[in-house]
């Protein structure tokens, strides 16, 4: 009879526990993106239009044509082709900009 009873208490703290939302809360992804620390910025220039990449390895975290943040297709269109470049943002940014980026070390602003 204990273990019916500490099942049915188990069922129904889970049920409680997923009607409340908790569960999505703790899946959700976070409000805000953070850019990790060791990341670069590239700057590069291009028929007179400025491209501003932040990004560490093969991930791009923000995305900038003339200091405007390119919106989501823009970015994955970015991720794609650095993924297409042997994973490597380093090697799509060579191939695109050939000598025209400055490369130097991310620093957030909150610092």
């Amino acid at each position: 009879m204990k273990k019916v009873i500490v099942i049915f208490s188990l069922i129904l703290v889970i049920g409680l526990l997923s009607g409340c939302g908790l569960r999505e809360k703790l899946l959700a992804p976070p409000d805000v993106m953070e850019i990790p620390s060791g990341s670069l910025i590239a700057v590069c220039t291009k028929d007179d239009d400025v491209y501003k990449f932040i990004y560490k390895d093969d991930g791009v975290y923000e995305y900038y044509i003339n200091d405007i943040l390119q919106d989501e297709e823009a970015h994955d269109n970015i991720l794609e082709q650095a993924y297409l470049h042997n994973e490597s943002v380093e090697n799509y940014l060579n191939d695109e900009y050939p000598g025209a980026c400055t490369i130097t070390d991310y620093v957030s602003e909150e610092e």
